[in-house]
């Protein structure tokens, strides 16, 4: 995307299900001041998004200079940027020249979208590349590809043998609602105890004037309080709490659902609505077509605007994750550019080589006749790098210079013209791991193979011991529910003895 990033974050609470729903723009909170400065020199712009890579600071596509920044990171202002780390969604107030972005971060912003215990849910079966989680009653969907994970790991995350909390753990990433979260980075802090300190984001409900608790609306969460602000900092207008009024809560874990307070502060911020240069990653709530859909709070209008993939142009984008860039007017985010973030393409796979020279490498799927066929995996500024081999985990310097043949990898982007452009690659030691390949069918001969990406995987139709048709009762009843014309999503895994022969095939 273009380097001159055009974006922005209003927390417009226009809808009622997404008034609640603040910290989905607000998940770098802090200072968090107004924008509604003009673009001239002198002026600022807004950058809202996850971090892919440092040497400077890479968020949404673009490196932004932090050698004289102001930072304050979980409303740390004496940190500095070794207290960021790859996978945090932060906020950026950047320098604008003449109408534009320049690579200039004048503030940096981080604050966490939820920290405390959580209850790891049994892993689902039919996608064991997600898991699901709770704290305090709000849900946490961590990725294999897609989150970093920091002093624990996507297999370890719920091993606990105890049923219920014990890992306290630290969690940035975008809202699916304002019950639920998308995790994008997560750190382990430590075991639950009973000082575990814990920090959530929610509406306050069922308060009565006077009283000394509330609920977090939709989450069962009981916040015990010191209303005098004796033994509660009270930071919210008049110094009242009320119902209705999204608040931040810090304080100390009780039991599964109930916290003592030890600061309660409104969550306020808004960008304002007139700002020239904004960019705004994150997932769409709401969309009511090209014209009126809501990333979070705020409402993006991007009937004029490039989309990349053009296809994203005809599609819903309700639950995906993109970025759009260009101004807010009125309140309104007019998109020049809107593209998509998340991948659906995915790949689990050795590598065979790497080219340096044109920023890709290649990795291996084996076939059942005929040679072992290749995927080009291209890298760009968007492509986030981690090291899963070392102990603990690298994510910087980690890069393509440090991939070799036979590396085995993690990959997931967008297919472009027969390619994978990649948004995340993850070096794993691959002990154990299936081989993946999950994007658009090609092409499908009926019980024999299925095409991806140019790779012709075949199928032994044999029930019971062939391949598994994961929620089909026969080979024959999966393939009449594929398109003939292709353009449908499928996942094969082809077992670590890998043959070509797909021992597992899932219509996504």
């Amino acid at each position: 995307m273009n380097s001159t990033l055009r974006k922005t974050n209003k927390l417009t609470a226009a809808i009622g299900l997404l008034v609640i729903c603040s910290s989905v723009l607000v998940a770098c909170g802090g200072s968090g001041e107004s924008s509604d400065q003009t673009a001239g020199i002198g002026g600022t712009g807004i950058v809202f998004g996850k971090i892919t890579g440092f040497g400077s600071v890479h968020v949404n596509g673009s490196k932004f200079e932090t050698d004289t920044s102001q930072f304050d990171v979980d409303g740390d202002t004496g940190a500095d940027q070794s207290d960021l780390a790859l996978g945090m969604v932060i906020k950026l107030n950047v320098e604008v020249e003449n109408g534009v972005l320049t690579s200039k971060a004048l503030e940096v912003v981080y604050d966490d979208e939820i920290e405390g215990p959580v209850t790891v849910d049994p892993p689902d079966p039919m996608n064991l590349t997600i898991k699901t989680g709770t704290i305090l009653g709000q849900t946490i969907t961590f990725d294999e590809v897609n989150t970093i994970f920091v002093g624990t790991s996507f297999d370890s995350l719920g091993d606990e043998p105890v049923l219920g909390v014990s890992d306290v753990i630290e969690v940035s990433g975008f809202r699916v609602s304002p019950t639920e979260i998308t995790a994008t980075y997560v750190r382990f802090i430590e075991d639950l105890g009973p000082d575990s300190e814990i920090e959530l984001r929610g509406t306050v409900d069922q308060y009565v004037p006077g009283g000394t608790t509330f609920v977090i609306e939709g989450t069962g969460t009981v916040v015990n309080f010191d209303p005098t602000g004796v033994n509660t900092e009270i930071d919210v207008p008049g110094g009242v709490v009320s119902n209705g009024l999204y608040v931040e809560v810090e304080g100390v874990f009780q039991a599964a659902l109930l916290v003592d307070a030890d600061k309660i502060e409104a969550e306020d911020e808004d960008f304002g609505d007139e700002v020239d240069d904004i960019s705004l990653q994150g997932i769409v709530l709401v969309y009511n077509g090209i014209n009126d859909f809501f990333i979070g709070t705020q409402r993006v209008d991007a009937s004029t605007a490039k989309f990349s993939p053009t296809s994203l142009m005809g599609m819903n984008l309700l639950g995906m994750n993109i970025e759009v860039e260009g101004e807010i007017v009125g309140g309104t985010l007019i998109a020049d550019e809107v593209e998509a973030r998340d991948g659906d393409t995915k790949l689990r796979a050795p590598v065979s080589s790497v080219n340096l020279g044109n920023n890709s490498f290649q990795v291996t799927f084996p076939v059942a006749t005929g040679p072992t066929t290749m995927v080009v995996v291209n890298i760009n500024g968007q492509t986030l790098f981690e090291d899963e081999t070392s102990t603990p985990p690298v994510t910087a310097p980690f890069s393509l210079d440090d991939l070799m043949a036979t590396d085995f990898v993690r990959v997931e982007g967008q297919e472009v013209g027969g390619e994978v452009e990649a948004s995340v690659v993850k070096r794993t030691d691959g002990v154990g791991q299936d081989l993946k390949l999950e994007g658009v069918v090609d092409t499908f001969v009926t019980n024999s193979s299925i095409t991806i990406l140019g790779i012709i995987y075949e199928v032994d139709p044999t029930p019971g011991t062939g391949t598994d048709f994961e929620g089909f009762g026969s080979s024959t009843d999966f393939f009449d529910a594929l398109n003939p014309l292709g353009g449908d999503f499928v996942e094969i895994e082809d077992d670590d003895v890998a043959d070509g022969v797909a021992d597992e095939v899932e219509l996504e």
